[in-house]
């Protein structure tokens, strides 16, 4: 530890507090020692408005106003995180293992302590309680992870049913001859609202799988990736009208996917080229075979992705930068689902930006 030590002795021996600060006299730890000859006033600045910097507490367990090992059990209902290491003059294995069993993080005999022994237990005492500290906060972020996981799955799956009676309800009135003309153009609003919904539920369903459910499950069968590419391109000029997407094909890129699957990578990434591509500009879609595998790349023309972004594009709930006017932002679940698709079916997707070359989004699927 290269910064200052600050030590809170708790010792009523002036003896023995004196023997502690010969003992602490290397030239290699700078330190402080805050002395205090009973538990009640240790406690008293433990408790302070504004305590003294303390970073390891020395705990004689024989205080004329302490009794033993409840000298350990107040020390850590009031300061929790504070790391200690127990003096005593007997040598009491039973002692030294109830103390342990309280938190305490060393546990030293009186007399036995030479300088290097109680510098090296100090030192242990405060990196010991930093790592489990940092443990159970890595164990509460992971619970708190798990359980807004667990949430969204079952968000998602709850607006299922009502969203299905919305879009039910939204084509019963769209088919109908009496609605006037007023109301179809809010008819349609809704009709389109809900399939947005619908899709972010699709999202969130299928994060959940793949975080809790250890990935996706698939059903494989023969596909076409040229034919797949061709009918995500035909449903997205519809969506993204002025726009136009170029596909090219080389070679049989028919293979064993889950078909449906690979249908939901496709329309993500080529989505994704139009939303984040400028207006006027073209999206280049190419599909060929090689050495036994697909490959499949989407290009588009802009800038580039920010260097600092590139290693997060595939994390969940993140957006890279700004969506072109009027675009659907969405959860920022989009990359991640195609990762975790690609992956599962023993692939790999990757991305490349540079200046006046655009962004090429590349996934390479086994043929088997």
């Amino acid at each position: 530890m290269h910064r200052r030590l600050h030590i809170m002795l708790v010792e009523d021996n002036p003896g023995d507090a004196r023997l502690i600060r010969e003992e602490l006299r290397d030239p290699s730890v700078v330190h402080e020692i805050f002395h205090y000859r009973t538990l009640a006033d240790a406690m008293q600045q433990l408790t302070a408005a504004q305590p003294p910097e303390i970073d390891v507490v020395l705990l004689d367990l024989s205080l004329p106003d302490g009794n033993g090992i409840d000298s350990v059990t107040r020390v850590r209902a009031v300061a929790p995180k504070m790391p200690i290491v127990v003096l005593t003059g007997l040598e009491d294995e039973g002692m030294a293992f109830r103390a342990v069993e309280e938190g305490v993080q060393d546990y030293l005999v009186k007399g036995e302590v030479s300088g290097s022994v109680l510098i090296h237990a100090l030192r242990y005492a405060i990196e010991r309680k930093r790592a489990e500290e940092g443990q159970r906060r890595g164990e509460e972020a992971e619970r708190t992870a798990k359980f807004s996981e667990m949430f969204m799955g079952i968000l998602g799956h709850d607006l299922r049913g009502p969203l299905h009676s919305i879009t039910l309800s939204t084509g019963l009135l769209g088919r109908a001859d009496d609605l006037p003309g007023r109301h179809s153009k809010t008819v349609k609003r809704i009709e389109t609202a809900a399939q947005r919904m619908a899709r972010m539920i699709e999202d969130l369903l299928d994060f959940t799988q793949a975080r809790l459910g250890g990935g996706f499950s698939l059903k494989k069968e023969l596909a076409d990736a040229a034919e797949i590419c061709q009918l995500v391109i035909d449903e997205l000029e519809l969506a993204f009208q002025g726009r136009s997407v170029e596909l090219s094909v080389t070679g049989n890129v028919r293979g064993q996917w889950d078909r449906d699957r690979i249908v939901q990578v496709a329309s993500n990434l080529i989505t994704n080229a139009l939303r984040y591509s400028p207006e006027g500009t073209g999206v280049h879609v190419t599909v060929r075979e090689s050495n036994g595998h697909v490959h499949l790349d989407v290009h588009n023309e802009g800038p580039p992705i920010a260097e600092e972004a590139i290693g997060r594009l595939f994390d969940p709930f993140y957006h890279s930068g700004k969506a072109s006017r009027g675009a659907d932002k969405g959860l920022g679940l989009g990359l991640y689902i195609t990762q975790q698709i690609v992956l599962a079916h023993g692939g790999s997707v990757d991305v490349r930006s540079v200046e006046n070359d655009g962004t090429t989004f590349s996934v390479k699927l086994p043929l088997g």
